[in-house]
């Protein structure tokens, strides 16, 4: 298989494309929503590596949440994806890059994967079922 000869195209890649968009945009929704659980602790672990913890805390919820759900409908999902893919990455790094705890390591190397994932959205657009692709009215 190459670029050449993919195994799927036409409608079904767009298809294909969109279900991997809606799944890492659910993940995004759960990420942020599961932030509300447990909301004293997590500012508290925020305050330990960034200032302004509280801020920061309410942000991510908001950052995660809505971008998660403009995935799912496909609104600005070219941008979305590249700002994801940035956020994934300096996620990692300053909140998961312990080398010597191996349970959070492996969120560094899971959030380098979603920043993978969304860079491919980025290029790759958001497939079908989205509002990227309704027309425009001049």
């Amino acid at each position: 298989m190459s670029v050449r000869n993919p195994i799927v195209t036409g409608e079904k890649a767009q298809s294909v494309t969109a279900i991997a968009r809606i799944v890492m945009g659910l993940c995004f929704i759960y990420y942020g929503i599961s932030k509300l659980w447990f909301i004293s602790g997590t500012i508290a672990f925020v305050g330990t590596r960034l200032p302004a913890p509280a801020f920061v805390f309410w942000l991510a919820v908001a950052i995660e949440t809505g971008c998660g759900l403009l995935l799912i409908l496909g609104y600005a999902t070219r941008w979305i994806a590249a700002w994801l893919a940035f956020y994934c990455c300096f996620t990692a790094v300053v909140f998961h890059f312990v080398p010597e705890n191996r349970p959070v390591l492996d969120h560094f190397f899971e959030n380098f994967a979603l920043a993978g994932g969304f860079l491919y959205v980025m290029i790759a657009g958001p497939g079908a079922w989205a509002l990227d692709n309704t027309p425009r009215r001049s």
